[in-house]
């Protein structure tokens, strides 16, 4: 069975287990053109909170989750920057863990995944909806 677990956003537990998360940033990096440094920092600073899809059967992480929060009046966003694993057919029941995270434990009240196009029919079939489109042109 596999589930969503938040790592907790303290050193200690980041420390504990980065060798569960750790090795999902180069290939975040790779999509991303970020440095594997940048991104680290990103959650060694707090600002992009991070889960696993954890794996019970393998007991193994097989995804990595980045997260990161804003208000937009009395809202609080949670925005889903980071996904990226191995075996996604599997784990993609795990959103719904994902959401009910942010709602119950963050508080948010708006869920906005920032996703490569191929997410779109997963997240339609959850009942998520385009409201806007990003595009972008390297210079």
């Amino acid at each position: 069975m596999m589930h969503f677990v938040a790592i907790p956003t303290t050193e200690q537990a980041l420390r504990k287990y980065q060798a569960h998360w750790l090795p999902f940033l180069p290939k975040i990096a790779e999509r991303s053109n970020e440095t594997i440094d940048d991104l680290l920092d990103l959650v060694i600073t707090f600002r992009m909170q991070i889960g696993v899809i954890w794996d019970d059967e393998r007991r193994e992480a097989r995804a990595l989750i980045g997260l990161q929060y804003r208000k937009a009046g009395p809202q609080l966003i949670g925005e889903v920057h980071w996904v990226t694993g191995f075996g996604a057919k599997e784990w993609q029941h795990c959103l719904e863990e994902i959401e009910q995270y942010l709602k119950d434990h963050v508080r948010c009240t708006i869920i906005k995944p920032i996703c490569r196009p191929g997410w779109k029919p997963l997240l339609k079939s959850h009942g998520y909806r385009m409201t806007h489109l990003m595009m972008e042109k390297s210079l």
